[in-house]
């Protein structure tokens, strides 16, 4: 018989491929908690339970002998969660001092253990990690590897050990989690993949699955010319660095390299990450997956670590080299990825994006890539456009009195910000802020009636200006966040001959919406004392009375001027978005949507009260509610065919939160 080797964790992906790359010269016997569909004699057992391992041991005595030639150690409990986790101890530390002190019955010529290079520290870039660099690590998974280590140097008995020490292990499909991660934000242009909290020039050591083979095969071989207990590192020893890998990744799939990588500080990009992280939402399964975010906050501080690795010892004991290269193994990588975006997700257990579904997923991405790119170039000076508008507001109060520093400061901080947000948004990339840079300008314009402004300038100046930035930020395309697929679909629904948001009903509202505002915020400038009196068409004096009543004098606000700021928002999302939108951003249409419908039935109200409470009509009250009236028929029929949508995709079994926020 064939010498014998044992194969911990022998059922996974590493576990069978290292069964098969030994099986010409060596009985392979596997030791996995489900050995269903495994080719080679395999043997269940539990790792955690020492009992469970003694019987296994004791199943291979009787079965095939004392003597062993190798055990490979593979089996280990790993998660990126970053945090702790019992499984840890029960499976990498525990686990191993089982599995040692069960062999100690038999005669193992060397025990071969699967480390990880992380379990020493890192350096920056320009340095290297060899065998005598201390023992570091800074992470649950590490500590629990090299906790591991040091229970097989305390167990092992006369059982000589080798201890490789792995890079991070990839294939022409697959990779590990940092790096398929890496890949699938580029894929997706997710505004993440151009945001680093690091230093872009560190790398970390990778190892192609064929050249861990060969190391382990090596290790198994010369098993007897090897130290009694050594460690090995193996990987690729120059690692490409984080931005090397942005350029390369990039040109690969979307043919240009010029990928921006923002540098961001750390304790801001670990504040996002946790955020990001509690903020995902908790709701049933029927409506979203709820998966966690993959970059944690613990990752951030790892950013800067480097690991180019001194692989001489590789070389003096084993004979071994690396035979790939990462740079090369990218182009097989992504263009499996092309090939099955699908397919290439779930192997890289990847939770793909919603469109990412149908044979022509990658077909649909660059379509969409190049109507966005055509898009974007051609619009790209309405960011210029809207940073200006931020530049002239933050400057107002050098040359307009504000009456008040608070109001002066504030108006001048929104202004810098909406300028420094605008500009981010030159960045393809980070075209997803143009809705942060859309709420800035909403909150501009709204600045002056919270402050109940007595300057026509202050209140001119901000509602212009907010409006410009809201325009400029919503109206223009591309519209960033909408999904590739149902940006693919067509803008009339199923059984119409129209689209629900034709440009007819919507450019009437935004006429309608635009008179009800410029009645209002005459209105608003009476109550606000820049007019001293109000001209009303049908009741003389009615306009002032009302205007001017206790009722209206009671909200701390000017009322008159928050409607004509809702009016104002309706003109503005009354012509953002496509023929398509009530399909391609649900949100947006609810959100108009709410604007209408609701403000009608208060104008309407209003007008019901006035004579009961006040004593008198407002003729331009009149004339605002009339326009909001029918204004609700123009919009209900888009909002009706938005959430009829909505309901048929839940219906068909997607995601709520996609579907509204991404469209479909």
């Amino acid at each position: 018989m064939k010498p014998v080797v044992l194969v911990t964790g022998a059922a996974g992906g590493i576990g069978r491929a290292v069964c098969d790359a030994l099986a010409d010269r060596y009985t392979l016997v596997g030791l996995d908690r489900d050995c269903a569909d495994f080719e080679h004699a395999c043997i269940e057992f539990d790792l955690a339970s020492a009992g469970s391992v003694e019987r296994a041991m004791t199943g291979v005595r009787e079965r095939f002998g004392e003597r062993i030639a190798a055990v490979i150690h593979l089996a280990a409990y790993f998660d990126f969660t970053g945090e702790d986790n019992e499984l840890y101890e029960r499976v990498n530390v525990d686990g191993t001092r089982h599995l040692m002190r069960a062999l100690q019955s038999l005669s193992v010529e060397r025990l071969v253990y699967s480390g990880t290079m992380l379990v020493r520290e890192p350096t920056g870039p320009g340095g290297t990690v060899d065998e005598s660099s201390p023992i570091h690590p800074t992470w649950a998974y590490p500590e629990s590897k090299a906790r591991a280590e040091q229970v097989i140097v305390d167990e092992r008995g006369r059982i000589p050990t080798v201890r490789l020490h792995l890079a991070g292990l990839y294939d022409d499909e697959k990779a590990v989690p940092t790096l398929s991660h890496q890949i699938a934000r580029i894929y997706e242009r997710d505004m993440k993949s151009e945001l680093y909290a690091g230093d872009r020039d560190a790398g970390q050591a990778m190892v192609h699955i064929e050249d861990l083979l060969d190391a382990v095969c090596r290790a198994v071989d010369r098993r007897a010319a090897l130290p009694e207990d050594v460690e090995i590192l193996i990987g690729e020893p120059e690692p490409m660095s984080y931005y090397d890998l942005q350029r390369r990744i990039a040109a690969l799939i979307h043919g240009d390299d010029d990928i921006k990588t923002v540098a961001v500080p750390k304790p801001v990009a670990k504040a996002g990450a946790w955020l990001e992280e509690k903020s995902e939402p908790v709701v049933p399964d029927s409506l979203d997956k709820g998966e966690k975010p993959f970059i944690r906050p613990f990752m951030i501080d790892m950013a800067d670590d480097h690991y180019a690795l001194d692989i001489e010892r590789a070389r003096e004991l084993l004979g071994w080299r690396p035979r790939h290269s990462l740079r090369d193994g990218l182009e097989r990588l992504i263009s499996a990825l092309k090939k099955d975006p699908a397919a290439w997700y779930e192997k890289n257990g990847i939770t793909p994006p919603d469109w990412l579904h149908g044979d022509d997923a990658e077909a649909v991405r660059r379509t969409y890539e190049a109507q966005f790119a055509k898009d974007f170039e051609r619009t790209r000076w309405t960011s210029i456009a809207a940073a200006l508008a931020g530049a002239w507001l933050a400057a107002s109060p050098t040359v307009i009195d504000y009456g008040s520093t608070a109001s002066a400061w504030t108006h001048a901080l929104a202004g810098a910000f909406a300028a420094a947000l605008a500009l981010t948004t030159l960045l393809r990339s980070l075209s997803l802020l143009r809705w942060a840079v859309a709420c800035v300008g909403a909150a501009i314009a709204l600045l002056p009636i919270l402050f109940n402004t007595p300057s026509a300038t202050v209140y001119l100046n901000g509602t212009v200006v907010g409006g410009l930035i809201l325009a400029l930020a919503v109206i223009p395309p591309p519209h960033p966040g909408i999904s590739p697929r149902a940006a693919a679909g067509s803008a009339v629904s199923p059984g119409k001959s129209r689209s629900p948001s034709s440009w007819g009903p919507r450019v009437a509202i935004m006429a309608l919406a635009f008179i009800a505002f410029l009645l209002a915020r005459y209105m608003a400038a009476y109550q606000l004392g820049h007019v001293e009196g109000l001209w009303d068409p049908f009741f003389g004096t009615g306009s002032e009375r009302v205007t001017g009543s206790d009722l209206s004098e009671s909200f701390p606000i000017s009322d008159a001027g928050f409607g004509a700021y809702g009016y104002l928002l309706e003109t503005v999302l009354a012509l953002a978005g496509s023929r398509a939108r009530w399909r391609t951003m649900p949100w947006l249409v609810t959100l108009f949507a709410f604007l209408v419908i609701p403000m009608g039935v208060v104008s309407v109200a209003f007008i019901a009260i006035q004579p009961v409470l006040i004593g008198a009509w407002c003729g331009l009250c009149i004339l605002a509610a009339i326009a909001t009236l029918i204004m609700i028929p123009l919009a209900l029929p888009e909002m009706v065919a938005t959430w009829g949508h909505v309901r048929s995709r839940l219906r068909a079994g997607r995601p709520f939160l996609p579907v509204f926020l991404s469209g479909d």
